[in-house]
């Protein structure tokens, strides 16, 4: 496919169908875990999802290189530079190494802290402790595979990821009775299967790489260490990163609120969360296209196909999540009677899934610009929006609602719905008028 010739409609429809799909059976890995670990215990379904938010801190780091590669990589692809497109991605994927190692170390001598601060305590943050030993020394595995995705999806290749993603899916619902039930690990044994099943698909995509028009990337020569490529990899890296570990600060100010409620409403929450990422796919593969497309079109100075890409693609998202929030709003109570028959965990997991189903178009219009705006080499705007999404407007609203008018646990839903669609509404207006300038 041409990124900057062929058709939006098509390249969007080429680029975020395998991308959803591919996020579709890396939701559905996260929800076999959830199931595991509710047969294991409510305290073990508890301790994954307390440790959920200091997982993503890590993951941020590996989230933000794959997309400060795709948009540097897009960009050098569009303007016909070959040699910086294989700079940047070799130098990625040294760089993606050195920050998730730096970062698991800093995670792990801080968990105790986090969660202090998160008012978490009890038999649940053992678990979730024992969880955590083994994912955090294993981020390097998810970086590497993140970095080599960047430079696949910067060529418009996102099938494989998602034939990683489906295969590692297969791989977890093998590996983790085998090493929770019949090896007898526990929590443990979970994330042994997580750390191994993401080893092989770095395996894979390295592969891929060394198969595409970009494999001199993974020459000794790109990756060894020059500080203008690491000086643009770190300023548009460090805001994408910086912008998903302010998601994970968003989820601990979220989860604490919601631990003043109890074990059983931690577990709901993490079960409800696990249920939203499978009806937001669609944006998730949309925000992939927009961030190639708009990159690749930048570099290219085709202003019109980037203005063509936000609007289409907002428009195909928003009809997607109306749909999305319906069945959500009424299928609630069997979607989450599905992995747990504890009434409580139910109740509360079904009352955030209710007040979610508004908020999903917001999340188009969030996710759209701020792909657009990281393809055009303004990362630091979406991280921006990002606190006011994610910290300031949330803390604000839930301490308000809990304090002010001690409205419970609908008052945390309430806060997440006005956050989300006041900052979205104001980064969509952003975006809308930095593309229609260029234009």
């Amino acid at each position: 496919m041409n990124l900057t010739t062929d058709p939006i409609p098509q390249l969007l429809r080429k680029i975020a169908i395998p991308a959803s799909i591919g996020m579709f059976f890396n939701t559905m890995y996260y929800l076999v875990d959830n199931f595991y670990a509710g047969m294991l215990s409510s305290t073990a379904l508890a301790g994954i999802s307390l440790a959920a938010p200091i997982i993503f801190m890590g993951v941020a780091v590996s989230i933000g290189i794959g997309q400060g590669t795709n948009a540097l990589v897009g960009n050098a692809l569009g303007s016909n530079n070959q040699t910086d497109a294989e700079k940047f991605g070799g130098h990625a994927l040294l760089f993606a190494w050195l920050s998730a190692l730096f970062t698991g170390l800093i995670l792990y001598l801080l968990m105790p802290n986090i969660f202090s601060l998160m008012s978490a305590e009890g038999d649940y943050t053992d678990e979730a402790v024992k969880y955590l030993s083994i994912m955090l020394p294993t981020l390097g595995f998810m970086a590497h595979g993140m970095a080599a995705n960047g430079i696949l999806n910067a060529q418009g290749d996102t099938t494989s990821l998602r034939n990683s993603l489906m295969v590692a899916f297969v791989a977890n619902i093998l590996l983790d009775p085998l090493f929770i039930f019949v090896f007898d690990w526990g929590v443990y044994g979970l994330a042994a299967a997580t750390a191994t099943t993401q080893l092989g698909s770095t395996i894979y995509l390295t592969m891929k790489v060394r198969q595409s028009k970009l494999s001199k990337s993974l020459s000794l020569e790109n990756m060894k260490p020059n500080w203008t490529y690491y000086r643009a990899l770190i300023t548009q890296s460090v805001p994408a990163s910086t912008n998903m570990f302010f998601i994970a600060i968003g989820s601990l100010i979220i989860t604490a609120a919601v631990a003043r409620f109890g074990e059983d409403a931690v577990a709901g929450l993490g079960i409800a969360l696990r249920i939203e990422q499978l009806i937001l796919l669609p944006t998730i593969g949309i925000n992939i296209a927009v961030l190639s497309l708009v990159s690749v079109n930048f570099g290219a100075k085709q202003f019109p196909r980037m203005h063509e890409t936000s609007h289409t693609s907002i428009k195909i998202g928003t009809s997607l999540m109306v749909v999305g929030g319906i069945f959500l709003y009424v299928f609630a109570e069997p979607l989450i009677g599905l992995f747990t028959t504890n009434p409580n965990v139910i109740a509360i997991g079904v009352s955030y899934l209710r007040i979610e189903a508004i908020i999903l178009p917001a999340y188009v219009l969030s996710f759209v610009a701020g792909a657009a705006l990281q393809g055009m080499k303004q990362p630091l705007i979406p991280m921006y929006f990002n606190i006011l999404r994610q910290v300031i407007l949330p803390f604000t609203f839930i301490a308000i609602a809990l304090y002010h008018f001690n409205a419970g646990i609908i008052g945390v839903w309430i806060s997440i719905a006005l956050a989300t669609w006041i900052s979205a509404s104001m980064q969509y207006w952003h975006m809308h008028k930095k593309i229609k300038h260029l234009v």
